[in-house]
């Protein structure tokens, strides 16, 4: 499969360095800074350069668009003229509503674009950090709507999966609404500690010096690459501002409490944020295969309602089927889920939907 990137930094870099390895992609990169393109090809994250964006994507099955947020949909405005019937485009930025409407607005007919967002990074950036394990066993979230073609989702999952990141999909405007509590505030708030440190620290040379694990831990993210991050602000703002507001009126809860000497709920509080701590899913253990079978009417937004109902469990989907009737205007949707749990959760919530789902054994 030849694979086009249009990025080469930490996540266009990591895309190739992964492919690359398993010896059954021919990658072109494409990157505004040619010097960036060619270290890329150096360090085995692409096949080649190519000097444009258009030359790049020229034959490719599957364009990874690995770009600031801002600077996609004038991206695919330019590629338009370039882009042919049967390719694929997918993004890795952490927004989604608007990225999503306007791409799938602006590409021609027969060209399918299927919106992604690894849930992996680091806070170094360019393609000097790109690590070809970088998704391995990290969240990929895919966010298909009415307008997602089958095929081309079933290859992006593919892909992904290729890149060793667990599936998971949700509406753009969940993944818009959940990133900003779990990644997006984690960001500001870590920004915030860190800009306000290095003022007391002005004052106490010896302040950052005596900073302890805790504080780096909490700040490590203030290191991300500031351009991603404004993006994200502009194209999130509403949920961002939403949740923002929500975690101030938290704080200064809490700080009533500290100012009362409540010393009863701050233990309530303490001990409240230990246990959720505590049981944040880790990694998943691989397990049997089950399959969860359902018949589907062959209507545009199954595909998004089927799967953003798993994702919203937390399941990972590990791979999907889906067969057309010539008649009838029905088909059958076939879910690959790791464990029985899992698989008996996702049939329930599919049922409760109107899906007639069955769990078997692979």
């Amino acid at each position: 499969m030849k694979v086009a990137i249009i990025g080469s930094g930490l996540i266009g870099g990591s895309v190739g360095l992964k492919l690359m390895s398993s010896g059954d992609h021919q990658v072109v990169v494409y990157d505004r800074d040619p010097e960036a393109a060619g270290r890329a090809v150096a360090i085995g994250a692409a096949t080649r350069s190519a000097s444009t964006a258009a030359e790049a994507i020229d034959g490719s099955e599957v364009v990874f668009l690995a770009t600031p947020v801002g600077a996609l949909e004038p991206l695919v405005r330019e590629l338009r003229g370039s882009l042919l019937p049967g390719q694929v485009l997918t993004d890795v930025g952490s927004t989604k509503s608007r990225v999503v409407v306007e791409i799938e607005e602006s590409i021609p007919e027969g060209v399918n674009f299927v919106g992604g967002h690894p849930m992996a990074g680091k806070e170094d950036h360019g393609i000097e950090a790109a690590d070809g394990s970088l998704f391995d066993g990290a969240w990929w979230i895919l966010t298909p709507t009415s307008a997602t073609d089958h095929a081309a989702y079933r290859l992006v999952h593919s892909l992904v999966t290729t890149l060793g990141a667990r599936v998971m999909a949700l509406t753009p405007q969940e993944h818009d609404e959940l990133l900003a509590l779990i990644s997006h505030v984690p960001q500001i708030t870590a920004t915030a500690l860190m800009t306000q440190a290095a003022e007391r620290g002005r004052e106490h040379a010896g302040l950052l010096a005596l900073a302890a694990g805790g504080f780096r831990d909490v700040t490590r993210v203030a290191a991300s690459n500031p351009e991603i991050w404004l993006d994200v602000c502009r194209e999130n703002r509403d949920s961002i501002v939403l949740a923002l507001r929500a975690f101030t009126e938290r704080l200064s809860a809490i700080g009533d409490l500290i100012e009362a000497g409540d010393r009863e709920q701050l233990g309530l509080l303490f001990a409240e944020g230990r246990r959720a701590r505590r049981s944040l899913p880790g990694k998943q253990v691989a397990g049997d295969l089950f399959a969860v079978r359902m018949p589907i009417p062959d209507r545009p937004g199954v595909l998004a309602e089927v799967t953003t109902t798993v994702g919203n469990l937390g399941v990972n989907i590990e791979d999907l089927e889906i067969s057309h009737e010539a008649e009838g205007g029905r088909g059958a949707l076939m879910l690959a889920i790791n464990g029985r749990v899992d698989a008996d959760r996702a049939a329930e919530a599919l049922d409760r939907r109107g899906y007639q789902a069955k769990v078997e054994l692979i």
